[in-house]
């Protein structure tokens, strides 16, 4: 087995040695670092798959006996496969694998559709001269950058043998990541200083091999010494690079942003990545209290002060005569869960002119409705409406996500007109839909859970969802399976450190409106409904006018379910308020009277899961490591120790044996002990370069000679009961004195 790996570590040895490779590595995990800590981009770990792709692919091809065209249209055909695989997030999930083409193929239809969304949208807002925070694009482009600089770095390093081309692109980009994203300067210093020592090495393998091909001769202690010297220079220049103060280029800058090209080109890039900044942060929430990456939990709902309860936020009056029960006014809608919370994707932003209709897609069995609002809180500019807008009298600004997803729409005007679109679909027309005719791009987007997820939400959701036979009946069981968890506004918020809807389903089993929507949405989603968090406020009864008046109290979040050809759907999984989906017939009421209570079908829903002791089960698996450990640790001890009946002499004299052999000066079959002691001592001779190793050897040559010569006396001289004791003395103060020398020996090598 030995011999076995050491051949195939010899087969794949670069041929200008390990350390260089090493070097190499330690730069790209450098700039990858460096790139993560500025956090471009939500996904910016794409980036270490494609550098890393880039490093390896790069070395290998380097090494091939391929022309450097042939090689490198392999790098560039997987330059484009790895970091688009990477960012389109095509690269299957074990389960996915497991489960075969029926999972394969709409994984990968999934997720290609939403790039493709993704991309589209985010091409419509730059080419339509509009304003975009979609950061796809330059996820991809960060990609292949990290690829391309990392494979032109390994090319010149192990084709050309030049690696300073190679290494500039690096540290440029580098330096471009540092200036423009805020980051450390450390890591650009640690980059000079592997640098300097990776060109050092490179310099002393040119030279050997020029000195070989000439036959010069040169000392094999060169390349220790070259290594020192470098090391000490790269460790100066690392110092330097953290102590010296940087000098100042502001009026070279200010030059050089004052140009009328860079300024044009600086507000392109603004619109096209306007979502690239500020991640590293987090994103702030803007002037209407949306965005961030943690939203709810909102805390102003506990213990609501009275002044919540009289302030009024707006006054509307709405005409239609469609079914209006249990429907809410609709602010905006969340889409990524991130285990802590809920974060807000926007990622385009179109500009409508008045009385223009929003391009929302065609839906089945929708009605439209009228309402005026008088918006009276505050300066916030989203605009409310029941249901999802389709127009507005006045100008306004729509967010969208990808082509045609809608979030919200601001107005600078206080009092609207807005035409709305809600759905009237029926439970018999929810049950006739499939989740397989849902486009792709929204299933990818809105089935999307975090890693981190607790096992016990997604049998829960299974459990519940299980016996129910189309997706609106897996809906409406969720929704009244939440609706058993009592309403309170006396509970805490949870800890930062737990997953909020595990925490409310199975610890809090209490909670008001955000929980119950945050709830509803992941257990959808775990069963594989497309749904998503909207917030907004709670419809209000009429007045003797025909107004509604909605308070700050008011403040509501409820889930949207999304069926094919009939569009998002609300549901009300809060048991305080009314559910649209737990009368048989519509009513044409609108909050003034409520109908008369009748399930649409007998729906089996399981009861809230009983509360877990809190016993805690035996560690079995620290026991079991604890005991190994203590295994390994006396199989060492016994390994030196004495077997019982052995021969002292015999045995530690082989002992002596079997470490020369590890050392690579194991005894011959010709020789005898004398020989090969002398043998050995010659060998351990050319360890002593430096003092301290020379010491070491010096007080190892009289045990090794005692322990000689006793064994020769109980071989040849058949004394059987002298030297016993002393043998063991001797092989106790040499077996440590060698076991360094062959760590010395290992890295010798592995230098070389």
């Amino acid at each position: 087995m030995a011999r076995a790996v050491d051949l195939v570590i010899q087969r794949i040895k670069p041929r200008e040695g390990w350390l260089p490779l090493l070097l190499l590595a330690a730069i790209v995990g450098c700039v990858i670092t460096a790139v993560l800590e500025v956090a471009w981009v939500p996904d910016d770990g794409v980036v270490i798959p494609a550098a890393l792709g880039g490093f390896l692919l790069g070395t290998i091809l380097a090494k091939r006996p391929l022309s450097p065209i042939s090689a490198w249209i392999l790098i560039t055909l997987y330059g484009v496969a790895i970091p688009l695989i990477g960012t389109a997030q095509l690269w299957p999930t074990w389960s996915a694998w497991l489960g075969g083409w029926a999972s394969l193929r709409p994984y990968w239809l999934q997720n290609g559709a939403l790039f493709l969304d993704r991309m589209g949208s985010w091409g419509t807002a730059v080419f339509s001269n509009q304003s975009s925070q979609e950061t796809i694009a330059f996820t991809l482009g960060l990609a292949l950058l990290s690829y391309f600089l990392t494979a032109f770095a390994s090319w010149q390093l192990f084709r050309q043998h030049r690696p300073l081309p190679g290494l500039l692109a690096l540290g440029l980009g580098l330096a471009f990541n540092g200036y423009f994203g805020g980051g450390q300067i450390w890591w650009l210093a640690t980059f000079v200083g592997l640098t300097a020592l990776l060109t050092a090495m490179m310099h002393h393998f040119a030279l050997t091999e020029a000195w070989d091909k000439h036959q010069v001769d040169y000392s094999g202690e060169l390349r220790m010494d070259l290594l020192l010297h470098a090391s000490a220079i790269a460790a100066i220049l690392l110092v330097l690079a953290l102590t010296l103060p940087s000098f100042s280029i502001r009026r070279l800058v200010q030059r050089f942003q004052a140009q009328p090209v860079v300024q044009q080109t600086e507000a392109a890039l603004e619109r096209a990545f306007g979502g690239v900044e500020n991640r590293a942060g987090g994103q702030p929430s803007g002037p209407d209290g949306v965005g961030g990456s943690g939203i709810l939990p909102r805390s102003f709902l506990l213990d609501a002060p009275p002044e919540l309860a009289e302030t009024v936020v707006m006054t509307a009056v709405v005409q239609s005569e469609a079914n209006l029960t249990g429907l809410h006014w609709r602010a905006l809608s969340y889409d990524v869960y991130t285990g802590r919370g809920w974060a807000l994707s926007e990622e385009r932003t179109e500009p409508l002119d008045a009385d223009t209709a929003i391009a929302l897609p065609a839906v089945e069995a929708a009605a439209t409705v009228s309402q005026t609002v008088h918006w009276v809180l505050d300066k916030r500019l989203t605009r409310y409406t029941l249901g999802l807008p389709q127009q507005l009298e006045q100008e306004a600004t729509v967010f969208w996500r990808g082509q045609t997803d809608l979030v919200r729409i601001n107005s600078a005007n206080t009092v609207y007109t807005a035409v709305s679109q809600v759905s009237q679909a029926t439970p018999t027309m929810l049950r006739g839909t499939a989740v397989a005719d849902v486009p792709p791009a929204l299933l990818a987007r809105y089935t999307r859970l975090p890693d981190s997820i607790p096992q016990r939400v997604l049998d829960l959701a299974t459990e519940i969802a299980d016996n129910q036979s189309n997706p609106y009946d897996q809906a409406h069981a969720i929704e009244q399976f939440l609706r058993q968890y009592p309403y309170s506004l006396e509970v805490q918020t949870p800890p930062r450190e737990v997953d909020p809807v595990d925490h409310f389903l199975f610890e809090q089993r209490a909670g008001y409106c955000d929980f119950y929507a945050s709830a509803m949405v992941v257990l959808a989603r775990a069963v594989g409904l497309p749904a998503r968090l909207a917030v907004g406020y709670l419809a209000q009864p009429t007045d003797e006018n025909g107004v509604q008046t909605v308070y700050q109290i008011n403040g509501h979040s409820w889930a949207e379910v999304y069926f094919a050809e009939y569009g998002w759907v609300e549901f009300e999984p809060t048991p305080a308020f009314v559910s649209p989906h737990a009368f048989s017939e519509p009513s044409p009421t609108f909050g003034t009277q409520m109908p008369d209570f009748a399930e649409s079908q007998p729906l089996e829903i399981p009861p809230i899961p009983p509360e877990e002791s809190e016993e805690r089960p035996f560690p079995w698996a620290l026991v079991l490591a604890a005991a190994g450990l203590f295994g390994l640790v006396y199989a060492w001890w016994r390994r030196g120790q004495l077997p019982a009946g052995a021969d002292a002499v015999i045995w530690s004299y082989g002992r002596l044996e079997d470490t020369a052999v590890k050392l690579g000066q194991g005894p011959q079959p010709s020789q005898t002990p004398q020989e090969f002691l002398a043998m050995l001592q010659t060998a351990l001779s050319h360890f002593g370069q430096s003092p301290r190793l020379a010491r070491q050897i010096e007080r190892l040559r009289p045990h090794l000679t005692q322990l000689t010569n006793l064994y020769m006396q109980r071989r040849y001289a058949g004394d059987a009961e002298s030297g016993r004791i002393k043998a063991w003395q001797s092989w106790q103060q040499v077996k440590r004195p060698l076991f360094l020398l062959r760590i010395v020996r290992m890295f010798a090598n592995w230098k070389q």
